[in-house]
């Protein structure tokens, strides 16, 4: 296991890095030319996907609080390379656009939350990266200062969202509560199928699947769509849905193997429910 800051952290060091690189950029005001940001930008994007392939090892820091591995390493590549098609499909968009340097940087910084996310090995930094990858976002729906939909796509977002995570963040005190840690590792030897836990394990599905848009959670969907740009449409319906996976699997899989009884049940309701819902 190595516990090497750079290899490990690459992927978010990289991230960084290239935010800082706009921001100097944007602060210097020596490119005038939309085209030139938007080469610029798919080049580090190109150099950054490529980082991903190389210098990959297993470990963690921060006392378990951060962690990866060559899973992690590949789902991380998978977003970075969905950013990059999606920034060659903005191409044209923001060619003509007044804030091409400050929608990169809200993309990226989202990225950077998402990343924190997926490497979370603590409660405590998954919920720091789900709200950095969450915050910026209302700002790219509403990219499109001129149109009332785009401002309306972000009103409802930041209010949606943030009630998710409010809901998820008090399934995390429930947890912690009857645990007394937010250590993943510390968690999965020590979860039961205690009812304040069940109860825990309820409120924090119900604040990732408001993130993942799953039925009947999934109302809000529509409108922030409809409203925000295309690209950011895309980004939404692709690239924070594939982290929520990703975090799906890595956290609530491993965390709460002992309620498979329950998340089975709870999979049956669901699908048995859902026609009433809309009925």
């Amino acid at each position: 296991m190595s516990t090497d800051f750079f290899i490990l952290m690459k992927s978010e060091l990289s991230l960084t890095l290239i935010i800082f690189i706009l921001l100097i950029l944007k602060v210097w005001d020596g490119i005038k030319d939309n085209s030139t940001w938007l080469h610029i930008v798919n080049f580090l994007l190109l150099l950054n996907f490529a980082l991903g392939f190389i210098f990959n090892s297993d470990g963690m820091l921060f006392n378990g609080m951060f962690h990866t591995n060559n899973i992690i390493f590949l789902e991380k590549s998978i977003l970075n390379l969905g950013t990059l098609i999606i920034s060659l499909q903005a191409f044209d968009w923001l060619k003509t656009h007044k804030h091409v340097p400050e929608f990169f940087i809200l993309l990226l910084t989202t990225l950077l939350g998402m990343f924190f996310m997926i490497s979370s090995g603590n409660f405590l930094m998954f919920y720091l990266g789900l709200e950095l990858a969450s915050i910026p976002l209302a700002a790219l729906a509403n990219f499109d200062l001129e149109k009332i939909k785009s401002s309306e796509a972000a009103v409802k977002m930041i209010l949606l969202s943030a009630f998710s995570s409010c809901i998820m963040l008090f399934g995390i005190s429930l947890l912690y509560g009857s645990t007394g840690t937010l250590n993943f590792a510390d968690l999965s030897s020590q979860i039961a199928n205690g009812n304040l836990q069940i109860l825990s394990l309820i409120f924090v599905f119900v604040g990732f699947a408001f993130k993942l848009s799953s039925v009947p959670f999934h109302l809000w969907t529509a409108d922030v769509y409809e409203g925000s740009p295309v690209s950011v449409t895309s980004y939404l319906s692709v690239i924070s849905k594939a982290a929520i996976v990703f975090v799906f699997i890595s956290v609530l899989g491993p965390l709460f193997l002992n309620f498979q009884g329950m998340w089975y049940n709870m999979l049956f309701l669901s699908i048995v429910l859902t026609p009433f819902i809309f009925y």
